[in-house]
């Protein structure tokens, strides 16, 4: 990426419908941990510094940036009435040769105004990390050990009358339930699903933090353990030192509380870093979004959390960027950012086609017939870069909660540009084109946030290729040992039933697969009988990432983009990984097959028990999750991995044969 020529209201409790929708220190204290960004990100409001030390691509001209005399734009509406800013950033460091994380989280409530401009602000009692929406953002480096200290706060605020805890959320069907219980999930960490029991053996399953049992001595990205109010749990989750960098997050993950806890804020970024040789962007050009669609809960506090009842259209359905309703983030004419989103919303409405168009104001009415979508180019999906290819062109892109996608951007006209949250089409990456929605709320529409850019002599060029090795364990799967003969089928069976294989979570039958072996399943998506599928179930699984058969992503290609190689879905070396997916709807009852996806998996490196489920977390919170069991002995959790195990060598071989893969 060298530059060319310098020169140039009231809400009861309705259980979930069928289609989803619900019935009508200072930073540079190095005590502080903070780090790198530290700096330049301590919280809203915070200054962008421009660092000493950009990378080549984005150098400055001679005496820094010189910008032509002439008048910026006349910046209309609602233009930097709130300025965009970043979460607070907490960075690893080196302590005795080796990279670590100490991070102390409380869940705790935090009383939240809902404030957009000219809007009557609205204020709810929100269950937060460290009394932030979102919570710090996590910066670290492959091979870093993460030491969070969980404290579970969230008995301070009043209980919800309808809480049935602790039986509501492992009935069958399950209840939103132990809103005030919680845990801690990594979202994209490739790392041990287990925790280390008081005796030191590994402990891999349900577990108690109740202040009767004895304390865990640390867990890695164990979801399957409940932190009752009032008790703390120690993580230890360490990356494996050839972990890909990239764009993940963490969230609350308990049962039956997920949705409340992530919709009231529970969630933050965790970015892992690239070697300073494969940077992109300079850092202050590195913009992080995590888009929260937050959902108040206003005192006195109704029987359950409002995202589990009636929404409907209220204006707290909103998506906010790092917590700030449309704020307006600027930019120079020509220079390349890179954008990381995070969709951390927890309900269908998540569900987006992210868009980024020109404007003449800044509104906060989504614009009509506006197609004028500007170029951006994918470099990312789900935190795994497209190593040793092309940026991508796109005008647009598919993101269901729970999804990441990196982007670099270099808009070369001065003006005014709004990030769009448009539609989703049910027929997900199979059409990504399609204008049936069907569901109403997966037609939901947003404005996220307003672009300045001013101008500027900058003429960035983006990269021809990604740089960057990619490691071994994302070798495309050429070949698998197994093929799953069933099926893995999430379903609607009757208007708000939510279900995996015919049962509701804590009733289903794990997946088992054998450790260090490849597996291709099929994801089906079913409605209830005589009805058309009206909900698109974002496939999330934990641990290991996967490859979709024949996609390599979804992608608008004008005749303009031709120009720029396209990944080829016909060939399994071009596919990229992901970890969470939407699942195409089945339009038309009875057809044969129904909506599907077919994606392939290696399972390497740990043994143990996690989940995969819709990310949708009002639907997994009511059924819709199974556990998936790896059979074999792996490596527990709070060791480090320095090389792949032999095992895993042997399976990365015999299922490896594309151009360019590393053979370990």
């Amino acid at each position: 990426m060298k530059r060319k020529n310098r020169l140039g209201p009231s809400r009861e409790g309705l259980k979930p419908t069928a289609s989803g929708d619900q019935e009508t220190k200072p930073d540079s204290d190095p005590k502080s941990g903070l780090g790198r960004r530290g700096f330049l990100k301590a919280g809203a409001g915070a200054a962008v510094v421009a660092l000493v030390t950009p990378t080549e691509s984005v150098a400055a001209p001679e005496g820094g940036v010189r910008v032509p005399p002439q008048r910026p734009p006349r910046l209309l509406g609602e233009c930097n009435d709130v300025v965009f800013s970043e979460p607070k950033a907490v960075v690893a460091r080196t302590i005795g040769g080796r990279s670590v994380l100490n991070l102390s989280l409380t869940a705790e409530p935090l009383s939240w105004t809902y404030q957009c401009p000219d809007d009557t602000p609205e204020t709810g009692l929100q269950p937060t990390y460290n009394g932030a929406v979102p919570g710090p953002s996590m910066y670290v480096d492959p091979g870093t050990r993460i030491e969070i200290k969980l404290t579970n706060n969230l008995d301070a605020m009043p209980p919800f009358s309808g809480d049935n805890c602790p039986g509501g959320h492992h009935t069958s069907p399950p209840t939103p339930a132990c809103f005030q219980h919680t845990n801690l999930h990594t979202h994209g960490l490739q790392v041990s699903p287990c925790s280390i029991s008081s005796t030191g053996a590994k402990h891999c399953g349900p577990y108690a933090i109740d202040g009767v049992n004895p304390p865990l001595r640390c867990s890695s990205d164990d979801v399957l353990i409940d932190i009752f109010p009032g008790q703390s749990n120690k993580y230890c989750i360490v990356l494996p030192n050839m972990h890909a960098p990239g764009t993940n997050w963490y969230h609350s993950h308990l049962h039956g509380a997920s949705a409340y806890q992530v919709s009231g804020g529970m969630a933050g970024a965790l970015i892992i870093r690239e070697p300073p040789a494969a940077a992109l962007v300079r850092e202050d050009l590195d913009k992080v979004f995590v888009l929260q669609e937050v959902l108040l809960n206003p005192t006195p506090l109704p029987p359950i959390p409002p995202v589990y009842g009636s929404v409907g259209a209220m204006p707290d359905t909103q998506v906010f960027v790092n917590g700030l309703c449309r704020p307006t983030l600027k930019m120079l004419a020509g220079q390349t950012m890179r954008w990381r989103f995070i969709n951390a919303t927890g309900t269908p409405r998540g569900l987006m086609k992210l868009r980024l168009v020109k404007t003449q104001t800044c509104s906060s009415t989504f614009p009509a017939n506006n197609n004028d979508n500007q170029l951006m180019h994918l470099i990312a999906i789900d935190g795994i870069s497209f190593y040793g290819v092309n940026p991508q062109p796109v005008r647009y892109h598919l993101m269901g909660p729970g999804s990441r996608a990196d982007f670099l951007i270099n808009i070369t006209e001065p003006g005014l540009y709004t990030l769009l949250k448009d539609g989703f089409p049910l027929e997900s990456v199979l059409n990504p084109t399609s204008t049936n929605f069907t569901n109403a709320s997966a037609q939901s529409k947003d404005v996220l946030a307003y672009i300045d850019v001013q101008p500027s002599r900058y003429r960035d060029v983006i990269p021809k290729i990604i740089p960057g090795k990619k490691p071994a364990y994302l070798n495309p799967i050429w070949r698998v040992d197994y093929v799953r003969p069933q099926p893995i089928k999430f379903q609607n069976t009757a208007p708000g039933t939510f279900q995996v294989d015919n049962a509701f979570y804590d009733a289903n039958v794990p997946i088992k697969a054998k450790l260090n072996t490849a597996e291709e399943w099929t994801l089906q998506n079913i409605g209830f009988a005589g009805a058309p599928q009206t909900n698109t179930h974002p496939f999330h699984v934990h641990i290991n990432p996967f490859q979709i058969n024949g996609i390599a992503f979804d992608f608008e290609v004008a005749d303009a983009d031709r120009k720029v190689p396209r990944m080829n879905w016909r060939d399994p070396c071009t596919w990229p990984f992901w970890d969470t997916i939407p699942i195409p709807a089945q339009m038309t009852p009875g057809t044969s097959p129904p909506g599907q996806l077919k994606i392939r998996s290696r399972f390497l490196i740990y043994d143990g028990e996690y989940v995969t489920h819709c990310h949708i977390l009002v639907h997994e919170d009511v059924g819709m999750m199974i556990n998936v069991k790896l059979i074999g002995s792996g490596i527990g959790p709070n060791v480090p991995v320095l090389d792949y195990p032999a095992a895993a060598k042997a399976c990365i071989r015999r299922t490896s044969r594309c151009p360019g893969d590393t053979i370990v």
